[in-house]
């Protein structure tokens, strides 16, 4: 682990005695290791800048680097929840090491548990994702826990809270499953050489109470995928070029069509022409994070014709979609009499889910928040993206906002000029 202390560049003693004299903000040196920046320069708290409103709240006073086992955690003690968690993905990603026994998580209670390595006044409990839970929320993995399964020490890694985000549940228990099974398969494509996946969140304007426990919820949630291909490698051409693409999406419940054969990720993908609009909005610089982790950052490109942006709905992701579509159903319902006459249809499928246990859960919390008078609204199935949310707003032009603007100030300004008249002659 790292703690983080203000960026300050110190340059590297030349002796002993000057080396002694060198001293940090914290009980840690802020010394800079090559082997993880660039040219000695590069911190990992310049990776996260805060832009506006998140500048007070993204900064390096607030931002720890966790180093697992297989993945990095870039956590914020402001919003109790990682901005960014790194990990690599390779042809063995998702598998046991054969020296190990296997993993099943169906056969063991999810560890979840506070991470040691940070204080606990900056991490949620259990029961505060608790509380969240009665309202539709979920405890969400930023690295699956089902691609760390090297050893059970590695996969008890990804339950430690401080990899955990709160996630909205049928997102959670779908679409965000089809892009993590998605950026897994990647590691098995034998045209790319190397293959990173950061995921993220973007916090909300704004804390929830959630029946006492204030908890920022993230707005959105996001994968930047950074690839080497293979060819490009051994032709030794285009060396300095990095592909990039980025998956985005609100955290909001999506409701995935199984009947289909194919789903199309290509819709949560953002254009490079609005990186610039992801990076104000995330407060990620793109090319120093590409550089901390060693990807040339000098050309950022798509690889979305290069590689398959879709994934095949298997039978279990078949039925993993329905599953995601009934906690809908049992979250989002609008009072005690809906509630109960959807679990009873609900329990009528547990020969084809083999568990009802989470659902089970769900219901229970979600009747006694009903029960309290708590309501939330009743979420309808959103197809948005994250694109067409985008560009409805990017189309209102810088000229156009300074006409708006000009035009407010001349009906102020008449408005004030009326008025005064109005004044003298009375």
């Amino acid at each position: 682990m790292e703690w983080s202390t203000p960026p300050t560049i110190i340059p590297k003693p030349s002796t002993k005695k000057q080396l002694s004299r060198t001293k940090s903000n914290t009980s840690y040196q802020s010394i800079i290791h090559t082997s993880k920046s660039l040219n000695n320069l590069l911190h990992y708290t310049h990776i996260l800048q805060g832009n506006g409103y998140y500048r007070r709240n993204i900064n390096p006073h607030n931002l720890l680097l966790l180093k697992k086992s297989e993945f990095d955690i870039f956590y914020s003690t402001r919003y109790r929840y990682p901005l960014l968690v790194a990990e690599t993905i390779t042809a063995r990603t998702g598998l046991t090491d054969p020296n190990h026994p296997m993993i099943d998580r169906r056969k063991i209670e999810d560890p979840f548990r506070q991470d040691l390595e940070v204080p606990t006044k900056y991490q949620h409990t259990l029961n505060d994702y608790k509380a969240y839970m009665e309202y539709g929320g979920s405890m969400g993995h930023n690295a699956p826990a089902g691609q760390h399964k090297t050893n059970i020490d590695i996969y008890n890694d990804t339950f430690v809270l401080t990899n955990i985000t709160p996630q909205e549940m049928v997102f959670n228990s779908g679409l965000w499953v089809l892009m993590e099974q998605w950026c897994r398969f990647l590691g098995r494509n034998t045209n790319l050489e190397r293959v990173m996946v950061i995921t993220g969140s973007i916090p909300s304007m704004f804390d929830n109470d959630f029946n006492g426990v204030i908890m920022n919820v993230p707005s959105k949630m996001f994968k930047i995928i950074c690839i080497k291909m293979r060819d490009e490698t051994q032709s030794n051409i285009n060396t300095n070029v990095c592909h990039v693409e980025i998956l985005i999406c609100h955290n909001k419940p999506y409701y995935v069509n199984y009947a289909i054969p194919k789903y199309d990720l290509s819709h949560y993908l953002l254009s490079h022409t609005q990186y610039s609009q992801f990076q104000r909005e995330s407060g990620v610089d793109l090319k120093k994070l590409l550089e901390y982790y060693g990807f040339p950052s000098a050309r950022i490109k798509p690889f979305r014709t290069q590689v398959n942006v879709a994934i095949n709905l298997t039978p279990a992701l078949r039925l993993q979609m329905k599953k995601s579509k009934w906690f809908g159903k049992l979250i989002y319902a609008k009072n005690l009499e809906v509630l109960e006459r959807e679990w009873i249809e609900c329990q009528k499928l547990s020969k084809e889910f083999e568990n009802l246990e989470f659902h089970q859960e769900f219901y229970e919390l979600t009747k006694r928040r009903l029960k309290r008078g708590s309501y939330i609204s009743r979420t309808p199935p959103t197809n948005y993206t994250w694109n067409s949310h985008y560009h409805k707003a990017s189309k209102v032009s810088k000229t156009s906002r300074t006409r708006k603007h000009n035009k407010g100030m001349k009906s102020k300004s008449k408005t004030k000029i009326k008025t005064h008249h109005r004044e003298i002659t009375q």
